[in-house]
């Protein structure tokens, strides 16, 4: 009685990227190049990416709260770089879990604007970049 169905276009476009995928293997040997080429890129640059074995790509950082929110606001606004963020609570406090997800459109140039701007942004938490910046903030609303 109170369930509710999916929308229709949602429906046809999953069916239509299963179709893709039966159809179209190239698309997940591209992916799984992507995918291979920013984990390994992550990995030689000294990142930690934990131990996935998927295509999400977690980067686990040092770093506050606010320092967090002004790192993906910088990778976000000045490299282009669209990642997910998880802080405390959900992970231990002073730890900053970023997400990202490569998909078959990406290309390897791509992957290496992302670890470029990942090194940058490394540096600037380990520089104190973003907790200046964040304090700054905080000051100018008066928290």
């Amino acid at each position: 009685m109170f369930a509710k169905s999916l929308q229709m276009q949602l429906v046809e476009g999953a069916l239509k990227r299963l179709d893709m995928l039966r159809t179209m293997p190239e698309l997940r040997t591209k992916l799984w190049e992507n995918v291979n080429a920013l984990q390994g890129g992550l990995r030689e640059r000294g990142f930690d990416i934990g131990t996935t074995q998927s295509c999400v790509t977690p980067v686990y950082l040092k770093g506050s709260v606010p320092e967090a929110m002004a790192l993906v606001k910088d990778l976000r606004e000045n490299h282009g770089i669209f990642c997910s963020i998880v802080v405390y609570p959900v992970i231990p406090k002073g730890l900053i879990l970023l997400r990202m997800i490569p998909t078959a459109n990406h290309n390897l140039e791509d992957v290496e604007i992302t670890l470029t701007a990942f090194s940058a942004i490394r540096e600037r938490l380990e520089n104190g970049t973003y907790k200046r910046l964040s304090a700054a903030v905080a000051a100018a609303f008066g928290e």
